[in-house]
């Protein structure tokens, strides 16, 4: 292996590491629901700390969102409450509250061991995606040699699931993508895995 294939693969080793975590860390922070300055201060400094995932995502938007609410020098009331929001659903934490995919309804759905391999295997998107529109997420997988389908098929692999997705979305697609990749999954006769967006994002880099 060639020195500049080395750095590369230590590039993204060391990409991956600090994306997980920062997801760590934010699940940590608005695991009680709450979020303080100190807290909102730690986070920029971690973040100020690892400018190398600035243009990573989830990463690109904590950073942004973590700079617009100390923009002024001030954090108010709403403030906090908006980081709290936007990072409640980034670490994909309270379903009813946020409507984040990972909700106890489904948690027990989704791949045990994550690893979303792209080449040569086929992806179906499900829901509303941080990451950008549905067709933005297509582009992305298509880009590394993976096929995207619109609609569940025996030769699906991976069902990525948004972390935007409302309540009223979830309740109504239950029964639809989502079960249909349950169903399959369980029966042992397809390779199919059900990922939450963050893992899908993770694997880009």
């Amino acid at each position: 292996m060639s020195e500049a294939a080395k750095k590369s693969r230590q590039d993204t080793a060391l990409i991956v590491k600090s994306l997980n975590s920062l997801m760590g860390i934010v699940s940590g922070l608005v695991s009680d629901g709450e979020l303080n300055e100190k807290e909102i201060l730690f986070l920029k400094t971690w973040c100020d700390e690892h400018r190398l995932i600035a243009g990573e995502y989830p990463a690109n938007i904590i950073f942004r969102r973590v700079h617009e609410v100390l923009l002024d020098g001030v954090i108010s009331t709403d403030e906090r409450e908006f980081l709290l929001r936007e990072l409640t659903i980034l670490s994909g934490s309270h379903f009813a509250e946020t409507g984040s995919a990972q909700s106890e309804l489904i948690d027990g759905l989704f791949d045990d061991d994550p690893s979303v391999i792209f080449d040569s295997n086929e992806f179906v998107f499900t829901g509303k995606f941080m990451f950008g529109t549905r067709e933005a997420c297509e582009a992305a997988t298509l880009k590394r040699g993976a096929t995207v389908k619109k609609d569940i098929t025996q030769k699906t692999n991976y069902l990525v699931i948004g972390s935007r997705a409302s309540p009223e979305w979830i309740a109504e697609n239950f029964g639809r993508k989502i079960q249909k990749a349950a169903d399959m999954a369980n029966s042992g006769d397809f390779e199919i895995a059900i990922v939450r967006e963050v893992d899908w994002t993770l694997s880009l880099s």
